[in-house]
């Protein structure tokens, strides 16, 4: 190749050198200028706390005690172990009988009775109740009982025979169990008889009055 060539391959060359040195540079650049930035930082508010569980306890005391009152029993009135209770003589009347339940207070002390005693048919002294209660008749006032004075409450009986048998239910009995006035307690008065089975609005076999001097 001849030098005036050579020379113009040369001149031509170191252009394109330079050209070629400075896309280089310029790619280093546009590289780093387009990487990915480093993310900011965000800041994310936090959902409010919801608290669960019990809540500590406060530390006021309160009492829930609940308190019970009942009605005392009256001190006066004669307990069942301070009575001795009878059958009196009976007296008939019309379709029934009378039966006189004596109290007889056989204690030391001064006690008293009031109102109508509870008065039922049963089969014996342990026995079950045979028909309705006695229904209450007339009314009374507190009756007292000195030691070994007595008061007396009538029982009326009726002829469970009268009543038509198939509202009735005639059963035997073994006699009487008898509370005294507001007893819990009672006591058993053998009177073997017949009493109704059944019970209904017509049918009223046992009658009791207050008890009285």
């Amino acid at each position: 190749m001849n030098s005036n060539r050579m020379r113009n391959v040369g001149l031509l060359a170191a252009p394109l050198a330079a050209l070629a040195l400075l896309s280089g540079c310029g790619s280093d650049e546009t590289g780093t200028a387009e990487s990915s930035p480093a993310p900011a930082s965000t800041t994310t508010a936090s959902a409010p706390t919801i608290q669960t569980g019990t809540a500590a306890p406060s530390t006021t005391h309160t009492d829930h005690t609940q308190t019970t009152t009942s009605t005392a029993p009256n001190p006066e009135g004669c307990a069942i172990g301070e009575l001795n209770v009878t059958l009196g003589e009976s007296s008939g009347a019309a379709g029934s009988v009378e039966l006189p339940v004596v109290f007889t207070n056989t204690g030391g002390r001064t006690c008293t009775l009031d109102g109508f005693p509870g008065v039922s048919y049963v089969t014996g002294a342990s026995g079950s109740e045979v028909g309705a209660a006695a229904g209450r008749s007339g009314s009374g006032s507190l009756v007292s009982l000195a030691p070994g004075s007595a008061a007396t409450s009538l029982v009326r009986a009726t002829n469970v025979e009268n009543y038509p048998a198939d509202q009735c239910g005639v059963t035997d009995v073994a006699g009487l169990r008898v509370y005294p006035p507001n007893s819990y307690d009672s006591v058993f008065l053998a009177y073997p008889t017949k009493g109704c089975s059944m019970t209904g609005a017509n049918i009223n076999q046992l009658t009791v009055a207050p008890v009285a001097r």
